[in-house]
């Protein structure tokens, strides 16, 4: 009977055995399989970034491309690169001869290779946008470079390229209404920003410190900056057929003043409108994260 009984024992330690080997195996099984699918879905997750990063690479570069091409001629067009490596011999030599050109004490504020590059994109530009206006009203600096006088004024830091209009080229006073002097020069931004869908454009308005005369169509300095902006949006939209999802108006009232108020040059100098190109940045700064 013992015999009997510690045989029946051991079948049962033996299956109960097999039942917790089987039950871990099983477990191990499915962990096995949970590992595999997330390495799965975080291989494909990776690779889509890659990709999302290299088409907005692509974006940056061709962005950059419009840019160059918008500088005022071969011999002085200043490749827009990440650092000085991506420049050839050519493009540093034209930075070199561009930098020549311009004030030594704003040359002397750049302190990278980067900063060299951004000021002389930003000095051709200038020039090229200058030449819109046509040689009235013009006065030439030392080298023959037409010179638009307190007028309109280009900075780079890349990849944004603003461009600081001076009201007094766009609007006559207490007008919201864009000048059609000035239409050559919003053309050749139209025509930059179509060659590009991937840019997107920012229009700022600011105004002087005085405020409007009461009861004017213009309201207060807030919606004056405002109209002004959207004139000039819809000028781009209506006139030279940019699309709309590329455009947007802001106003900026009195607030981001760059002179004091006090003085009439001041206030001449802080009525003005301003043109930011730029990739998607929403995009671009997801890349960069």
């Amino acid at each position: 009977m013992k015999k009997k009984i510690g045989l029946v024992g051991l079948c049962i330690a033996l299956s109960f055995g097999s039942c917790v080997s089987k039950k871990k195996l099983t477990q191990a099984e499915n962990k096995l399989m949970q590992v595999e699918s997330r390495l799965s879905k975080e291989t494909a997750e990776k690779r889509t970034h890659k990709e999302e990063k290299e088409a907005l690479e692509a974006t940056v570069e061709n962005y950059n491309q419009k840019i160059y091409a918008l500088q005022k001629d071969n011999q002085n067009r200043v490749e827009i690169g990440k650092d000085g490596s991506v420049m050839s011999e050519t493009s540093k030599q034209n930075m070199r001869r561009v930098l020549q050109k311009m004030n030594p004490d704003k040359v002397a504020g750049a302190k990278t290779l980067n900063d060299s590059i951004n000021l002389a994109v930003a000095y051709n530009i200038q020039q090229s946008l200058n030449d819109s206006f046509g040689a009235d009203g013009l006065e030439l600096d030392a080298n023959g470079n037409p010179i638009k006088k307190e007028g309109l004024e280009v900075s780079v830091a890349q990849p944004v390229v603003k461009i600081t209009i001076n009201n007094s080229i766009l609007f006559k006073s207490g007008s919201a209404w864009v000048n059609k002097n000035s239409h050559p020069l919003i053309e050749k931004l139209a025509n930059l920003i179509k060659s590009e869908p991937n840019m997107e454009v920012l229009v700022e308005g600011h105004a002087d410190a005085t405020p409007v005369v009461e009861g004017s169509y213009l309201g207060d300095n807030w919606m004056m900056a405002s109209k002004r902006a959207i004139a000039v949006v819809r000028l781009l939209e209506g006139k030279f057929d940019v699309l709309g999802e590329q455009l947007a108006a802001s106003s900026r009232g009195e607030h981001k003043p760059v002179a004091e108020n006090e003085t009439s040059e001041g206030r001449a100098k802080n009525r003005r409108t301003t043109i930011t190109l730029m990739p998607n940045m929403e995009k671009f700064m997801e890349m960069m994260k």
